[in-house]
């Protein structure tokens, strides 16, 4: 996005909830590249034991998923450290959040106090990087949305406890949408987001993330611990 704004970052953690909502089962590794609307490409390595996502833009935070350890690590390149927690502390965090998040703050000077989620199946979404998929409409008070997920793609269903627990931490309300989807039995890995900020104080914000690659086949274990050299710090 050509600005950093809360509600840039709003939309770029709408893209990782609906990554992270969708139910999915094990199988095989596989390694999905993405690119975003202004170019830049993350990377989502899943295996059976663990997932990473590798963000698009160097300033933000790498997280690896570790299911078989029940620990969320987020890795800070630029500081050569990383922080570890795990899903009940994502879930405490939550819990203890005071005051307005960023989100409800922009509700309410729209005069919309309110938080309802959407998800509406629109059918079939075509092939994406090789694959078929299912298109889906997402809509919350501040953004409206689609998704194309496909089915093909499976991973561990502890990933999506593991990292709704997180990104719930992070985002407050906006776990609404990890929520809906998992109630909808959502299967299969997303290839294609789209998002459209619909309040007028967000009015031009937009964000998209296509699957350019799909790549089956093992994953080196060490993908998703700390980099040698890094630093641990407090959460």
């Amino acid at each position: 996005m050509k600005r950093q704004s809360t509600a840039a970052v709003w939309l770029v953690s709408l893209a990782a909830i609906l990554v992270a909502s969708v139910q999915i089962l094990p199988a095989q590794d596989f390694t999905v590249r993405t690119k975003d609307q202004d170019g830049k490409t993350a990377i989502h390595y899943v295996s059976r034991n663990a997932v990473r996502d590798v963000a698009s833009n160097p300033v933000e935070f790498d997280i690896i998923y570790r299911l078989d350890t029940g620990k969320i690590i987020r890795l800070n390149h630029h500081a050569k450290t990383y922080a570890e927690i795990t899903p009940a502390e994502a879930r405490q965090q939550t819990e203890k959040k005071a005051g307005m998040s960023a989100q409800q703050a922009m509700m309410r000077r729209s005069g919309n106090n309110s938080w309802t989620v959407s998800v509406t199946k629109i059918g079939a979404g075509g092939t994406i990087a090789g694959y078929a998929t299912e298109k889906y409409a997402t809509k919350t008070p501040i953004t409206e949305g689609e998704v194309w997920v496909a089915p093909a793609l499976e991973a561990p269903p502890a990933y999506y406890d593991i990292s709704n627990s997180y990104t719930a931490a992070q985002t407050g309300s906006m776990g609404q949408i990890g929520k809906e989807l998992q109630a909808r039995q959502v299967k299969g890995f997303p290839l294609k987001m789209v998002g459209t900020a619909t309040m007028p104080m967000m009015k031009g914000m937009s964000f998209t993330q296509v699957a350019i690659s799909v790549e089956k086949a093992p994953i080196p274990p060490s993908t998703f611990d700390p980099p040698a050299g890094y630093r641990k710090v407090a959460q």
